[in-house]
């Protein structure tokens, strides 16, 4: 069965998660988790299939069973690179079309305290895209490498 449109409308919850999982597949500084809170399991399959023929995805998987809002959650594994954000925006304008009641989405992201407008500049503020960037962010040692040699290169040589 394929989606059409409309299919899935009043089933997708507008608030999406970005880099709050871990990777089933890889390693997260070079793999970003999108999560999706759907009502109800076949739906949860239904949009986990539209998101995997259609887009260019590490893998796609929903949640075994529901939370306890009684919501499946379907996992979208992309890599962690440049064009994350219009990957991502290509998949949530499609996830549109199949639910015409959800106009915009908001997303948390790794340690952000409230959802925000999905716009990309939001998701350059909250989001790593590159792997260097997760890597200081969320690994002390590294971070502490790294303003050492920010503070090396701000020696001028003579």
């Amino acid at each position: 069965m394929s989606i059409q449109h409309n299919d899935l409308v009043n089933l997708i919850e507008p608030v999406v998660s970005i880099d709050q999982f871990k990777s089933k597949v890889g390693d997260d500084k070079n793999i970003v988790v999108l999560a999706f809170d759907i009502k109800d399991a076949d739906p949860a399959q239904d949009l986990s299939q539209f998101i995997e023929t259609g887009h260019d995805t590490i893998d796609v998987d929903v949640s075994p069973g529901p939370n306890k809002d009684g919501f499946y959650k379907v996992f979208v594994e992309l890599e962690r690179n440049s064009k994350l954000f219009d990957s991502i925006d290509k998949i949530l304008t499609d996830v549109k079309r199949v639910d015409n009641d959800l106009v915009a989405f908001t997303f948390n992201a790794y340690k952000q305290d409230a959802p925000l407008d999905w716009n990309e500049g939001n998701f350059k503020t909250a989001v790593y895209s590159s792997s260097y960037d997760y890597t200081i962010a969320t690994n002390p040692e590294a971070h502490v490498i790294a303003e050492r040699m920010k503070f090396l290169n701000s020696y001028k040589r003579k």
